[in-house]
């Protein structure tokens, strides 16, 4: 697991959703309106380490809320980052390929460098219902649906080294999601 970037990753994510709210639709018999969303995606966490090199990379693809990549190269002497929202078509049809630039953590470490995810990936089990139920500041987030385990196979190319990755989670969603109608003005 991402220990050190899942939180970047989540504080992205969060903003990302919130600012993608759809417009609301009042639900009869309920404290206030509420938006539904249809969201349906992939997520995978994958780390691995090979030659002094460590890639922690997460992926995240969301139908109502667009694409986020967060990675993490690291080397004994400098750190490499992405994260942010990136193009769309991140998971197709069980392969993912896909070229990005990380930019060192200081400014004096060095040069942008280009690294190159690519893998394949494949229902691992059964689908299994979802029922969560959460707080977030601006109220209850109910969501129902399914998620499909996921087997992976991910590399990526780094900094002249190749890196074989572990995913842990990995898994395909399909929901369907009710907030507040409000929660993209609270922030």
């Amino acid at each position: 697991m991402i220990h050190h970037v899942r939180p970047a990753m989540a504080g992205a994510l969060a903003a990302a959703l919130l600012a993608a709210t759809p417009a609301a639709a009042s639900t009869p018999g309920t404290a206030g309106p509420y938006t539904r969303t249809v969201e349906k995606g992939h997520v995978l966490a994958c780390a691995g380490a090979e030659g002094g090199l460590r890639v922690d990379v997460e992926l995240y693809e969301n139908s109502a809320f667009g694409t986020h990549v967060q990675v993490s190269v690291r080397t004994a002497e400098t750190a490499y980052l992405r994260g942010g929202e990136t193009g769309g078509g991140l998971f197709d049809d069980g392969t993912i390929s896909r070229k990005l630039v990380v930019e060192p953590e200081e400014e004096t470490a060095g040069s942008s460098q280009t690294v190159a995810i690519n893998g394949s990936y494949a229902p691992a089990g059964p689908r299994e219902r979802v029922h969560e139920v959460y707080d977030e500041p601006f109220g209850q987030v109910v969501a129902k649906g399914w998620r499909t385990p996921l087997s992976a196979a991910v590399t990526v190319s780094a900094l002249g080294q190749q890196v074989d990755l572990a995913c842990d989670p990995a898994f395909a969603f399909d929901l369907r999601v009710r907030r507040p109608a409000d929660s993209a003005n609270r922030f």
